[in-house]
């Protein structure tokens, strides 16, 4: 799943209105500065005649202040690259070629920024596309352009070395600076730094005191190289640990404190890494340090990419259940005025013929008919509070009534419509049938549902007959509704039953669907067949009690 773009923050646009110059002078300052100290701790620990570092962090720094605070910053980058170089270099370098190296540190500078911005680079470097952005766009523009222009004032100044080899050598020693301390700079400076916990202040403070103290000794000199050596390698699982376990601004100090002790520790001739010669033990400690920064910056990328997808698998639930919810509520409603639309139609037949009955004086027929409404009254008003008890999550409440009792209110009720559309209705009833215990309205509502689809069949024959019979079956008491109608389509007997499946013109699709929920949770079955001599068979079952129950 291709994943969005994390914004990315750029703090020069909240920078105050008031007072831009001050914004500005204020971080030329802070550039200047870290740049000039990580410039002379480079110098500091440079174990060759040359003056060749065996790390060079200060293109890091301008890069990750020029792309978190704009490329006004560049010419701060170009004076304390301008300052680094006449106080350090400038007896060895000519002139012309220190300018050279200074516009090049700016140049690289300027478009390795202008390159993280436009490939969508985040400092939270919480996905490996960034991590993977950070290295390659510092050793190719930041790295590549400023070791490009070192190496060449340096071959100038000294007819002893070459091109290449200096190339080399500075190049290595730039991007390893640069992986050490643009990822400390980003995440502490760029990236919203998560509200910490008390444990994870005791945890980091932990990771970092442990690992300050195993660099310690293993470039303190005191132990011989052979266990100095593999030693050494116990900062990886304290890196790894924090790529897991704490915010990224941890993993990065812990890289730049481990990697700052082993490289100050080789600078002054100690560690296992120090009796190896200049070109050996770059080689080797740089690749060491490499190793270090790529496993905390890769896991920590990982972790970041799981919690995101965490997060979207999240988000995707809500979603979903709220989509749910929303679903259940349209059926809930649907599922109402389906319900509903029965007993109010009846409401309505009986409210106009009581109407004309005492226009006409009939009172003897008017109370029959009053004593209907009255009836599909309270059938609408149950109707209503078992739809709320269900939306509650309450249980519907059951009485044993003996099954001739249960289907009477259901015949008076659709009685006139079947007397209205001329079809006759056949009662089969086993006798001395068992009661059942059940949710009575709601096998009404099955019985009516049922009824009214034989019904509508039936539409336009004179000779329509729909038949309802009940009879024992084991230990179930068993109700079919039979008509003699054109049956159903095969294919649709498949997905009968399934939620808004209908052929009608004005249809919700729901009877048969609430009408086999109601069965199930009766702990009956409801099926449907079409019948050979023609029209369809629907039967459903329901548990007889097992005091009345025969053998």
């Amino acid at each position: 799943m291709p994943t969005a773009p994390i914004p990315v923050p750029q703090p020069w646009t909240a920078r105050p209105a008031a007072l831009p110059w001050v914004w500005l002078a204020g971080r030329s300052v802070m550039l200047v500065a870290l740049y000039y100290a990580v410039g002379l701790w480079g110098f500091v620990f440079t174990p060759d005649a040359h003056g060749i570092p065996l790390v060079w962090p200060a293109t890091g720094v301008g890069l990750a202040f020029v792309y978190l605070y704009g490329y006004r910053l560049i010419p701060a980058v170009g004076f304390a690259s301008a300052l680094v170089a006449w106080q350090f270099t400038g007896d060895m370098v000519p002139l012309l070629e220190t300018l050279g190296t200074v516009t090049a540190t700016m140049a690289g500078v300027a478009l390795g920024a202008y390159a993280l911005h436009r490939l969508g680079f985040s400092p939270r470097l919480e996905r490996l596309r960034d991590v993977g952005l950070l290295l390659s766009v510092g050793a190719l523009t930041g790295s590549g352009l400023a070791a490009t222009a070192g190496a060449w004032g340096i071959a100038v100044g000294m007819d002893e070395l070459s091109f290449t080899d200096t190339w080399w050598l500075c190049w290595m020693a730039d991007l390893m600076g640069l992986a050490l301390v643009a990822p400390v700079l980003m995440t502490w400076l760029g990236a919203p730094l998560a509200r910490p916990t008390d444990r994870a202040y005791l945890k980091g403070f932990l990771l970092i005191a442990s690992l300050i103290s195993v660099t310690a000794v293993v470039y303190s000199g005191f132990l011989p190289a052979g266990v100095a050596m593999p030693l050494s390698y116990a900062a990886f699982p304290l890196v790894m640990l924090a790529a897991l376990r704490c915010p990224v601004q941890v993993t990065t100090t812990l890289m730049l404190a481990g990697g700052g002790i082993a490289l100050s520790g080789t600078g002054w001739g100690l560690g296992p890494f120090a009796e190896l010669g200049l070109d050996t033990s770059l080689l080797s400690l740089n690749a060491q340090l490499a190793l270090l920064v790529l496993t905390g910056l890769v896991l920590t990328a990982l972790r970041g990419e799981r919690e995101a997808a965490e997060t979207r698998a999240r988000r995707h639930l809500d979603q979903l259940a709220r989509a749910g919810r929303l679903s259940t509520l349209g059926e809930l409603s649907a599922g109402l005025a389906h319900e509903l639309n029965q007993p109010l139609c009846a409401l309505a037949s009986y409210a106009q013929a009581s109407k004309r009955l005492l226009e006409r004086g009939r009172m003897d027929e008017l109370g029959e008919a009053l004593s209907q409404l009255d009836a599909g009254a309270h059938r609408a008003a149950e109707t209503v509070r078992q739809m709320r008890a269900f939306a509650a999550g309450q249980a519907p409440e059951r009485r044993t009534i003996r099954p001739d009792a249960l289907v009477r209110p259901v015949l008076d009720l659709l009685r006139p419509e079947f007397r209205s559309r001329h079809l006759r209705l056949e009662l089969k009833v086993e006798p001395h049938l068992p009661a059942v215990t059940v949710a009575p309205v709601q096998i009404e509502q099955v019985l009516v549902n049922l009824l009214r689809n034989a019904i509508e069949a039936l539409e336009g024959r004179r000779d329509g007959r729909v038949e309802l019979g009940l009879q024992r079956e084991a230990d179930h008491l068993q109700l079919h509704i039979r008509d003699n109608g054109p049956g159903i389509p095969p294919y649709r007997l498949a997905g009968l039953f399934d939620p808004f499946s209908t052929w009608k013109e004005n249809g919700l699709g729901l009877g048969l669907s609430i009408s086999r929920s109601l069965v199930e949770a009766h702990g009956g079955c409801l099926t449907v067949s079409n019948m050979p001599e023609g029209g369809a068979e629907f039967r459903f079952t329901l548990p007889l009690e097992h005091s009345d129950a025969r053998p």
